[in-house]
């Protein structure tokens, strides 16, 4: 993919025009079109100021394979701009949010195992095995917070409620 396509294909994924990319980088909306449709190529420090205008490294832009923050591969740009913010927190709120996070993926898990399915394996069975899963993946959490997180993933299953992911 080249540097024009990857920059118009990110711009449309947040949403932006070519004239909020101007807004947002100082670089003209007819050079950023030149660049987006190969006529022109950008300058590095073009390249600096609209990737970082884009929450990208330039190495993103130029390279095939660079992740998008030289750090992560998370495509949900959205959520990758979450996380920055949350980088920002003190350390407590960050353990709670891991935390939450964690709590999260065992319910979905869970629902996983519990939902109906066709498997013609009792319930109680699956839910022992993932009982067992959870014991043994997840020292940091105690016997009581997972059985927490079970009784309420079984709630919400039970309710029809759809699964937050």
């Amino acid at each position: 993919m080249t540097i024009g396509e990857k920059l118009k294909r990110l711009r449309n994924e947040k949403g932006l025009s070519q004239l909020a990319l101007e807004r947002l980088s100082g670089v003209h909306c007819k050079l950023l079109s030149k660049y987006e449709n190969g006529k022109v190529e950008p300058t590095a420090d073009t390249l600096r100021k609209i990737a970082q205008a884009l929450g990208v490294t330039s190495d993103y832009l130029i390279f095939d394979n660079a992740p998008l923050d030289g750090i992560s591969q998370l495509k949900d740009l959205e959520l990758l701009e979450k996380f920055k913010e949350v980088e920002n927190m003190s350390v407590e709120n960050r353990t709670m949010i891991k935390n939450m996070i964690d709590a999260l993926l065992i319910k979905s898990k869970v629902e996983s195992f519990i939902k109906p399915n066709g498997q013609n394996e009792p319930w109680e069975t699956r839910m022992q095995a993932t009982l067992d899963c959870l014991r043994s993946r997840n020292k940091d959490y105690s016997e009581n917070d997972i059985l927490q997180i079970v009784n309420k993933a079984v709630e919400e299953v039970r309710s029809g409620k759809k699964a937050a992911h």
